[in-house]
């Protein structure tokens, strides 16, 4: 094929992505109020007078504008799978056998390895921190003023999405390991000896990308720890067979 051809395709793979990416965005803008029924439901479960609490907005746009943003969220959740296959589809003809067996299945643990940390950051991590948040509560009867949560809604949702988004690539650091060994940049030895860097930079990555708080620094850190440990053995696996 000549590089003419190369481009052509891979245009024609990114606008089959496009469409498929608009398409599953229409049909989560008609369930988006499912969806963020989804989304706010940790919440809910979190706060304990269930009856009076409520989510506020602000601005006449802001719900709609929200509901757009979730739509673009839950359009790239079910897209994500069909761009690796594309992106495989593009890539694999230009790998040796060998390379394919390496790689092709890789690809194809991409969105697994991502789906896992979406449903480890809400049915563990965001439970977690919402917990530790909501209990700075104070609805005691006093002299003082009481201290009562009344969460906006677009910064509720666009925190929400972020720890979803946040987590799931923060799952993929193995796939990120395996592709640095394939490609003789790292190796377990370097790996092994520069394991407190990689211990800094996890504890760095946690606190960037994740609320202020040391509960979910943590909750996103321990599981990079055990997956660097585990990319090490598998590393060592892979160069003996």
């Amino acid at each position: 094929m000549s590089y003419f051809d190369h481009f052509k395709e891979l245009r024609n793979r990114l606008i089959f992505c496009f469409i498929f990416l608009i398409s599953i965005f229409i049909i989560s803008f008609f369930y988006s109020e499912k969806i963020t029924n989804i989304l706010t439901y940790p919440l809910y479960d979190a706060v304990s007078d269930k009856e009076n609490k409520r989510m506020i907005f602000t601005g006449l746009p802001e719900v709609f504008v929200s509901y757009l943003k979730i739509s673009l969220f839950s359009s790239f959740l079910v897209s994500f799978p069909f761009f690796i296959i594309q992106m495989s589809l593009f890539i694999s003809p230009a790998l040796y056998k060998k390379e394919k067996k390496f790689f092709i299945p890789l690809f194809y643990s991409i969105p697994f390895l991502f789906y896992i940390g979406v449903l480890f950051s809400y049915f563990f991590l965001i439970p977690i921190i919402w917990d530790f948040f909501v209990s700075f509560e104070n609805l005691k009867s006093s002299n003082y003023f009481s201290i009562e949560l009344e969460s906006k809604f677009n910064e509720y949702i666009r925190l929400t999405m972020y720890l979803l988004f946040s987590t799931g690539f923060a799952f993929l650091f193995p796939i990120f390991l395996l592709i640095l060994a394939k490609l003789k940049i790292i190796n377990s030895q370097i790996l092994r000896n520069n394991r407190k860097y990689y211990f800094i930079g996890i504890l760095i990555f946690g606190a960037v990308f994740t609320p202020p708080d040391i509960i979910s620094q943590l909750g996103i850190a321990i599981p990079l720890f055990i997956f660097f440990e585990l990319s090490i053995y598998f590393i060592d696996f892979l160069n003996k067979k």
